[in-house]
C-alpha cells in the first residue's frame, strides 16, 4: 500500500515538471520572434538626407557629331569627324567621348550647355535647344607651333545672323522655327536641313556658312548664293529667303504674318 502511494506521489511530481516543462518551451517560442525583430530592426540604417542624390527624370539620350576643318587644297576647306574627343554635360556633370564616326550620346535636356574639348583644338561649348535634334560641334584648332610652322586657329567669320520675330515683333527661339536650303533638281525640289546654333540671347540663331554641310557644294566649298526656306511654330507658310555668302558676317530680319483669309 505504501508502495503504491509512493508511485503516485513521483508520478503526480513528473506530470507538473512535463507541464512547467511545456509551458517554459511555448514562452519561449512566443518570445524569440519578438527577440528576432528587435535584433533586425536595430541593424537598419537610414542614410541621412544630406546624401541623397536627385536625378532628373526628364533627361534623354541627345545624339551629336563632333568634326574639324583642314585646308585640303589652296582656298578649299574640307572636314572630318573628331575621334576621342570629350564630350561633357555641364549641367549635370555626366561626360562621354566620340567614336569612330565622330558621333556620341549624353544624358541632357533643353538648357543644358555641352562642352566638346579635344588636345590642339579649342573648346566648344554649345546649350541644348531641342532634344530631338542632334548637336553638331565644329573645333578649330589653337594657335601654336610645331617646330617652325605655325598653325593657325581659323576664325569663326562668315556667318549669318537671323532675327526672326512674329507679327507681333517678339524675337522667336530657335526650337520654334526649321530653316532649310532649297534648291531645283530634274527631278524636283530638293531641301537639305540647317543647323543653326545658339549664340546668346540677341541672337539666337546663327548660322555659320563655311560649317555647316547644308551650305556646301559637292567639293566642300561654301555656296556662294543660297535660297532658304524658313518654317516657324503657328505659321502655315513658310518664309523664302535668297541670301549671299557674307564676306565676315551678315544680318537678315524675317517677320511673319498670318494671312487674312
Amino acid at each position: 500500500m505504501r508502495y503504491l502511494e509512493q508511485q503516485l506521489r513521483a508520478r503526480s511530481i513528473a506530470g507538473k515538471a512535463v507541464a512547467l516543462a511545456g509551458i517554459s518551451a511555448a514562452s519561449l517560442a512566443i518570445l524569440m520572434p519578438i527577440s528576432t525583430e528587435a535584433k533586425t530592426s536595430t541593424d537598419i540604417k537610414i542614410a541621412p538626407a544630406d546624401n541623397i542624390t536627385a536625378t532628373r527624370v526628364d533627361s534623354v539620350k541627345v545624339k551629336g557629331f563632333v568634326r574639324y576643318e583642314f585646308e585640303a587644297k589652296v582656298d578649299s576647306i574640307a572636314s572630318e569627324e573628331l575621334i576621342g574627343a570629350t564630350v561633357l554635360n555641364l549641367t549635370n556633370g555626366k561626360g562621354t567621348s566620340t567614336d569612330i564616326d565622330g558621333k556620341f550620346e549624353i544624358d541632357a535636356q533643353e538648357g543644358d550647355s555641352i562642352q566638346v574639348s579635344f588636345v590642339g583644338y579649342k573648346s566648344k561649348t554649345t546649350v541644348v535647344t531641342d532634344v530631338r535634334k542632334p548637336i553638331t560641334v565644329t573645333l578649330d584648332m589653337k594657335t601654336m607651333l610645331l617646330g617652325e610652322i605655325p598653325i593657325v586657329k581659323r576664325e569663326e567669320n562668315h556667318y549669318l545672323n537671323l532675327i526672326v520675330s512674329d507679327e507681333y515683333g517678339n524675337l522667336m527661339e530657335r526650337d520654334k522655327l526649321d530653316i532649310s536650303r532649297i534648291w531645283i533638281e530634274e527631278d524636283g525640289e530638293e531641301d537639305y536641313e540647317l543647323s543653326p546654333e545658339y549664340f546668346d540671347e540677341k541672337h539666337p540663331c546663327r548660322i555659320y556658312w563655311d560649317y555647316d554641310y547644308g551650305l556646301q557644294d559637292e567639293d566642300g566649298k561654301p555656296l556662294k548664293e543660297a535660297t532658304l526656306r524658313i518654317e516657324a511654330e503657328g505659321y502655315d507658310d513658310p518664309v523664302i529667303i535668297s541670301v549671299k555668302y557674307p564676306k565676315r558676317n551678315a544680318k537678315k530680319t524675317i517677320k511673319f504674318k498670318h494671312k487674312k483669309k
